[in-house]
């Protein structure tokens, strides 16, 4: 029970926890590089991860964050196999709840802000 509460709060602070800076996504920068499905298994879900890191390099608002990893897992689920439907929420989970800028990984929301200058 403790580590549900746990979790509740993990994915409610992630959710107001974001930067609101506004990028431009038209153009790719050089320097992006995508890792595919950052410590989950690539799989044929692959498109589905690399666009959701382009959605991170650049960051944003928590709205423009809950927006990409809804995208993330409507991407995943709508792959053919009831295993994909499985998968989704799982991967949805691990990027709400870990996916958050203020951790000190290279998959957070906002990875790309400090190439920039």
């Amino acid at each position: 029970m403790s580590k549900t509460i746990i979790l509740i709060l993990v994915l409610a602070v992630a959710g107001f926890a974001q930067s609101t800076n506004a990028e431009n996504k038209q153009n790719i920068p050089a320097d992006f590089i995508s890792d595919g499905c950052s410590l989950f298994p690539d799989c044929d879900y692959r498109d589905c991860c690399e666009e959701h890191d382009l959605a991170y390099y650049f960051g944003g608002t928590s709205k423009e964050r809950w927006q990409a990893d809804k995208k993330l897992y409507k991407c995943v689920a709508a792959k053919k196999g009831v295993h994909h439907k499985i998968i989704a929420p799982v991967m949805w989970l691990g990027v709400r709840a870990f996916g958050v800028s203020w951790l000190p990984t290279s998959f957070r929301w906002g990875f790309g802000q400090k190439k920039r200058k």
